[in-house]
């Protein structure tokens, strides 16, 4: 599985999981370049798209997903909402 987080709420819903084996995908504005470099030195799985993706833009919220798709070949992703 994989998940992806397009506004904070999503990746803190994410994090209360408490499921670091997963990548996590985020968009711009998710996570500052701080936040990013230290789950990353942690040995975390975490991606990050460098623009922000709205909730209704659905065209650009599959754009994301089939890049994430290349990466995780039949993986399921959640998407936050």
């Amino acid at each position: 599985m994989v998940f992806f987080a397009l506004n904070r709420c999503g990746y803190e819903s994410f994090s209360k999981l408490n499921i670091w084996d997963f990548p996590l995908w985020v968009v711009d504005g998710v996570l500052s370049a701080e936040e990013l470099t230290a789950l990353r030195m942690q040995g975390m799985d975490v991606s990050g798209f460098n623009y922000a993706l709205e909730l209704d833009d659905i065209a650009g919220i599959q754009d994301a997903l089939e890049t994430i798709r290349e990466h995780h070949p039949a993986q399921t992703v959640w998407v936050s909402n």
